[in-house]
C-alpha cells in the first residue's frame, strides 16, 4: 500500500520453493512482505500471476531487477521510498521488465489521457446518512473529462471477459466520512468478476483491507464521494494486460 502503515508486514520464511502452476485456477496472490513493501509492484506481479505461472523466485528476481533499474535515478528512487509519488512510473517499470523477463505482454491503458486526481483535501459535502448525489460530468485540472464509474467498470469487465490470459492492475483511494484525505491509497490486481462483484487478487493482509469492489460502489472523481461511495478509483491508473501465448 501507499499508506505509511503498510511497512510492517512480515517477510516470507526463507527457502520457500517455487510452486508449480495450477492449470484450472490462479495461484494465490503474494502478500506484501514476501517480496518487499511496494503495493504497485505486487499489483502487477499478482495480476500477471493470476493468469500466468509466476513462482516466488521468479517474482523476487523481477522485483530486484526493477529496483536496480529504479536505483539508477536517485530522485525517482527517493520518491518511491518516501511515498512522494503515485507509483504510476513504478507500475510501468514493472510491466516493462515483466514483458522482457517473464512473458510477452500486451498492455492497454484505456484512460491514459485522463487527468490526475486531487485526492487529498477534497472539497464537497459529505452525505451524513444520505444517498450519493447524481453523478455529473467531471473535469480534472487540465479540463479533460473524467470517465464515469460506469465507463470504467464496463471497460474493465469487458477486458476481463475477453479471455483467460487477461488481467488488470488499478489504483484506488479509500476514504472515511468527513475526512478530507484518503485513509489509504493502494494499487491492487483485479481478480475474478462474478456478476456485479469484482474480487481482487490483492497483496494486503491488513484486517481492513479491501478484497472486492461492487459495480456502482465507487466513484471516479473526489467530488462524488459520499457515505454510500467512499472508494475512489483513479481511471488513468487502470492498466489492462494480456499474456500473448
Amino acid at each position: 500500500m501507499d499508506a505509511p502503515n503498510a511497512d510492517d508486514t512480515p517477510e516470507t520464511p526463507p527457502g520457500e520453493a517455487d510452486r508449480p502452476a495450477v492449470a484450472h485456477a490462479p495461484l494465490p496472490p503474494f502478500h506484501q512482505g514476501q517480496l518487499d513493501v511496494f503495493c504497485a509492484v505486487y499489483a502487477v506481479v499478482n495480476a500477471l500471476r493470476s493468469v500466468h505461472p509466476v513462482g516466488i523466485g521468479q517474482a523476487r528476481r523481477l522485483f530486484n531487477e526493477v529496483l536496480l533499474d529504479l536505483a539508477r535515478d536517485a530522485d525517482g528512487l527517493r520518491a518511491v521510498l518516501y511515498n512522494a509519488t503515485d507509483h504510476d512510473a513504478l507500475v510501468r517499470a514493472v510491466l516493462d521488465r515483466a514483458g522482457r523477463d517473464v512473458a510477452d505482454l500486451r498492455v492497454v491503458r484505456p484512460f491514459a489521457g485522463s487527468p490526475a486526481l486531487r485526492v487529498t483535501g477534497r472539497v464537497g459535502p459529505d452525505a451524513s446518512g444520505g444517498h450519493c448525489p447524481p453523478a455529473r460530468k467531471t473535469h480534472g485540472p487540465d479540463a479533460a473529462a473524467q470517465p464515469t464509474p460506469r465507463v470504467v467498470w464496463e471497460t474493465l469487465a469487458g477486458w476481463l471477459a475477453g479471455g483467460p490470459a487477461r488481467a488488470a492492475a488499478l489504483r484506488f483511494h479509500r476514504y472515511l466520512p468527513f475526512r478530507g484525505d484518503p485513509v489509504v491509497s493502494h494499487w491492487t490486481a483485479a481478480g475474478r468478476l462474478l456478476g456485479d462483484t469484482l474480487f481482487l487478487h490483492d497483496s494486503s493482509r491488513e484486517p481492513n483491507a479491501i478484497h472486492s469492489m461492487e459495480r456502482g460502489g465507487f466513484v471516479t472523481a473526489p467530488e462524488h464521494l459520499c457515505d454510500d461511495r467512499l472508494l475512489l478509483v483513479e481511471p488513468r491508473c487502470l492498466y489492462l494486460m494480456e499474456v500473448e501465448r
